[in-house]
């Protein structure tokens, strides 16, 4: 018991070691529409009412419903409505899932080293600082905390208690229904259930996963299972033919593997035209990605790893990454680093038993001093990357350095530069923004308040009006 009780305090002094520098940081992006901008998130008294509602105000076109993750932002607000108080709780959520990680790793497999290196890599990663820095990443944080616990108690046998939590985690977000798959696995694979039994007790799951079914239904209506507004600029995939969308999807595994071991090149946005709609199927990213499925699919289901915590590793990237892959239905985006972080538990599970494995041949303190230095640098860069989230001036400018194809991310830097009177910048970014994708209507609506401001009054007119043919 001491010991875990020295993890949790280990885990809370971490998060904020590597986080905190981010506490500091404005309502950016999605927290403005999100959390600043809404009327029910500010009065307390809408607390009920957050669980009726989309999880966009008055959209339920969007097709999101996540009322435990509104209702904690409204609690967040009545408490303290700065940012920070915001920032704060998100750091905590996050030192919670990292000290649930360890928990479950020590588990299921009495491994010191495999818990500790998981527990720390899954702590320190800057793939998710947009899911702990970003307020609204706290819809990850929420699902996957509840996801942990709903494992935890249904190991412990708490049936009531474990679907409880279930419902919970999908009242965050939606993802936590790839958990299922999971815990099938651990109670049949790991625990060696006997398969009557274990399909007997997950077939009590389908009780929360109807009370959350019939939620959607009433508050989104016919779109609790689509979204309708999904355009190309936010996922060109949604558009693309099957054949090219597969291997397009395909290639954004390689670009989340390629950050989840060296996230040097993060950034807040991946929509139109950052990420190119390709039809090779011989590009190299495409085949990387062929090959890294290949090769989850064969630790899954080869007799000599499936049983370990390689074939957890892959069971718990494999699902959830299906889910926000774009490759069995497109979502609502083509690529988002807060979407890998439940599917990065597992990438970081296998790359640790790697490690592990590696203590028997360089020896345990070699391999300790691996493992604190990967630890050191994820946390240096996550500290880092804290900073280009402090406003929107910060975070945009580095969007465009990391992705400058991205059309949503240069009319945002364009709007910062209106706002702060820059008008030569503002002209360079929708200039450049233009060329990406001219018939955009927030673009025409920024070229329209540059020509305002010039005094060509008709050309404002023009641009106005364009911009609301586009988004009547």
């Amino acid at each position: 018991m001491l010991k875990f009780k020295k993890i949790f305090l280990a885990s809370l002094v971490l998060s904020f070691l590597v986080f905190g520098n981010g506490i500091s940081g404005e309502f950016v992006f999605d927290d403005v529409t999100v959390i600043q901008n809404r009327p029910d998130v500010k009065d307390a008294r809408n607390f009920f009412n957050l669980f009726v509602s989309p999880y966009h105000q008055n959209m339920p076109k969007t097709g999101l419903y996540r009322p435990f993750t509104m209702t904690s932002y409204a609690i967040n607000h009545y408490i303290n409505d700065s940012p920070a108080g915001f920032h704060i709780v998100n750091i905590i959520i996050h030192a919670l899932n990292s000290f649930l990680v360890f928990c479950l790793v020590n588990y299921l497999f009495k491994n010191k080293f495999l818990s500790y290196a998981v527990f720390l890599l899954f702590l320190t990663h800057p793939i998710h600082t947009e899911a702990v820095t970003s307020i609204v990443g706290r819809a990850e944080l929420w699902a996957f905390f509840w996801s942990l616990i709903t494992i935890h108690f249904y190991i412990k046998k708490k049936t009531v208690l474990s679907l409880t939590s279930f419902l919970l985690a999908l009242l965050s977000k939606e993802i936590a229904i790839t958990i299922l798959p999971v815990i099938f696995y651990i109670d049949w694979v790991l625990v060696k259930n006997k398969l009557f039994l274990s399909v007997r007790r997950m077939s009590f799951f389908a009780l929360p996963l109807g009370v959350y079914m019939v939620l959607r239904y009433i508050v989104l209506g016919r779109y609790f299972v689509e979204d309708a507004v999904t355009t190309l600029i936010t996922n060109p995939l949604k558009f693309a033919p099957l054949g090219e969308r597969l291997i397009t999807a395909i290639n954004v595994l390689y670009l989340y593997v390629e950050k989840l071991i060296w996230p040097v090149r993060l950034s807040a946005d991946y929509s139109y035209n950052s990420i190119p709609v390709i039809s090779n199927p011989l590009n190299p990213y495409f085949l990387f990605g062929i090959v890294f499925l290949s090769l989850l699919l064969f630790l899954l289901f080869y007799k000599k790893t499936n049983k370990t915590e390689l074939g957890l590793g892959s069971v718990f990237f494999l699902f959830p990454y299906l889910m926000i892959s774009n490759l069995i239905k497109p979502v609502g985006t083509i690529m988002g680093e807060r979407l890998m972080y439940l599917p990065s538990l597992g990438f970081i599970l296998i790359i640790s038993c790697f490690l592990s494995k590696s203590v028997h041949t360089i020896g345990k303190k070699f391999a300790y001093a691996i493992l604190i230095l990967i630890v050191t640098l994820y946390g240096a860069r996550t500290i880092t990357r804290n900073k280009d989230w402090h406003d929107a001036r910060t975070l945009f400018t580095a969007t465009v350095d990391t992705v400058p194809d991205s059309l949503v991310a240069r009319a945002a830097l364009a709007a910062v530069h209106i706002k702060a009177d820059e008008w030569k910048e503002a002209r360079e970014q929708l200039d450049i923004a233009r060329n990406i994708h001219e018939n955009n209507s927030r673009i025409q609506n920024l070229l329209g308040i540059v020509a305002d401001h010039d005094g060509n009054y008709r050309l404002a007119e023009e641009r106005y009006k364009k911009s609301l043919e586009l988004n009547p």
